[in-house]
Parts: C-alpha cells; sequence; structure tokens
C-alpha cells in the first residue's frame, strides 16, 4: 500500500461510507456471534492497517493489532492503541498456538503472495471453538487502478477461498458476497478512472471527494444490505465475506500472546 494512503484512510475510517459499513458488519456478525459484552474474550486483528476496526473490537474483548508498516503504526498509537506487534503476514505470525478466540484478517489476503500459509497461520492461532473472519476484494471483473494503489496481488472468488480452507480444521459458517447493490455504480466508476488515467499514477478510490449528503445515502444503503446479510447470502459483490468457527479439538497449550 503507497504510505500517503494512510494518511487519507486515517483522515476517512470515522466518516466514510465504505469505512462505516465495514464497522457496521464487523459488529453486527461479532454480536451475531455472541461476542458482545464478553470482555475475557482475546482477538487479534491481523493488518490493523490505521485501526478503526481495532478500535471497534476494543468493545467485544482484549484486541491486539498486528501490523508491518511503520507509517501505519504511527497512525493506529494516534487512535491509542498500545497492544501493537510490528509483523510481516508473510511470516510465521508470532504468537503461540491456540492463544485467541477471535482472530481478524480484513482486505489483507490479497496483499501477500501466499495467502494459503496466511490462512494456515489465523487458524493456527485460533483457539478451537473459536472464529475466523475473513475480507477481501472480490470478482477480478473489478480490477481498477484501485487496486494497484493498494498494492493487491488478487480479487476472490468465493469458491476459490473456501476450498483455501481446506485442511486448517475450519467450518465456515458464512460465506458471501457484500457491497452487491453499489456494485454497478462502482464498476462503472471503476472502469472509467482506469480509461481515464492514462499514464498518472494509480490512486484508490478514497480520493473521490463525495458531498456529505450523498455518503449519508450511500452509508445507510451499504449498512441495511449488511443487515440482510443475517438471512441471506448474496450471489455477487465487490467484495467476500467468509467467516469460519475452528474444529473443536484438545488445546495444544494455549497460552498468552
Amino acid at each position: 500500500m503507497e504510505e500517503h494512503e494512510y494518511k487519507i484512510m486515517y483522515d476517512l475510517e470515522q466518516s466514510y461510507w465504505w469505512f462505516s459499513g465495514k464497522r457496521f458488519l464487523v459488529e453486527n456478525n461479532l454480536k451475531r456471534l455472541g461476542f458482545d459484552g464478553l470482555e475475557n474474550r482475546r482477538i487479534l486483528d491481523v493488518g490493523s492497517g490505521t485501526g478503526i476496526i481495532l478500535k471497534t473490537l476494543q468493545g467485544f474483548g482484549v484486541s491486539w493489532g498486528a501490523e508491518i508498516s511503520r507509517e501505519a503504526i504511527k497512525f493506529l498509537r494516534k487512535r491509542n492503541l498500545e497492544r501493537l506487534v510490528c509483523c510481516d503476514v508473510n511470516e510465521p505470525l508470532p504468537f503461540r498456538d491456540n492463544s485467541f478466540s477471535l482472530v481478524t484478517c480484513l482486505d489483507v489476503l490479497e496483499h501477500v503472495d501466499r495467502d494459503g500459509d496466511l490462512l494456515m497461520e489465523l487458524f493456527r492461532v485460533c483457539e478451537p471453538g473459536g472464529y475466523v473472519f475473513i475480507t477481501v476484494p472480490a470478482f477480478h471483473f473489478f480490477w481498477s487502478p484501485h487496486d494497484v494503489a493498494l498494492h493487491h496481488r488478487r480479487r476472490y472468488l468465493r469458491g476459490q477461498l473456501v476450498n483455501r480452507m481446506e485442511g486448517v480444521s475450519a467450518k465456515v459458517i458464512k460465506a458471501s458476497y457484500y457491497n452487491t447493490v453499489l456494485s454497478l455504480p462502482i464498476a462503472i466508476v471503476r472502469k472509467l478512472k482506469a480509461l481515464c488515467a492514462g499514464n498518472e499514477k494509480a490512486k484508490s478510490d478514497l480520493f473521490f471527494t463525495l458531498p456529505e449528503a450523498l455518503n449519508r445515502v450511500l452509508s445507510a444503503v451499504f449498512k441495511l444490505e449488511i443487515y440482510f446479510l443475517n438471512f441471506v447470502d448474496f450471489p455477487f459483490g465487490v467484495s467476500l465475506l467468509v467467516i469460519a468457527s475452528k474444529d473443536e479439538e484438545e488445546k495444544r497449550g494455549c497460552s498468552n500472546p
């Protein structure tokens, strides 16, 4: 991810429709999993970025963040987040087996070369009966300068990601595309951006300044769609959500990170 993108992300995370919807996605699903108010739960957020999700996770348990970018860590500290570990997600995570009740990996897998190795690590540090919560960008059709600016390696299909969980003692309990209603306008905007970009340096969608009223409408639409994810799985969308539980088994020395 380009370093200047972190400052933009930090400035927008509180209000921009995409980020407010993402927080609602996390909060809504964690409450459904029974995490609401259980402060003794241990949570790891892998690839914490500038910290708005990690800040949200603090309401659901004792939360740790893992992040490689020194620039991102500066912003994490500006949010008064202290349980941080600087580490490379392309390498084994520096935590012991079965350490966390919940492991989140939100829009991170697409950045790593060996995504299968990272999936193995997510489930290794998750305790039996715990959950791994993953979001990734979906469908190569949506590939655009946005992906280039954020250093994405790939976009995913649902079956592709679910199949990569084979062999990691995982039981998939939710696998759905989302950001479905807005997928057509997003596709049009991104294709137009690609056509008009020419030789300009790639920029993410976060460079689009939205009128406040439009931002509120987009946020409401996005959150309404996420609410319906409680009842249905969408067949397409800009993003993909997968929630899996780690199979119950004898714990192998569960301990603090």
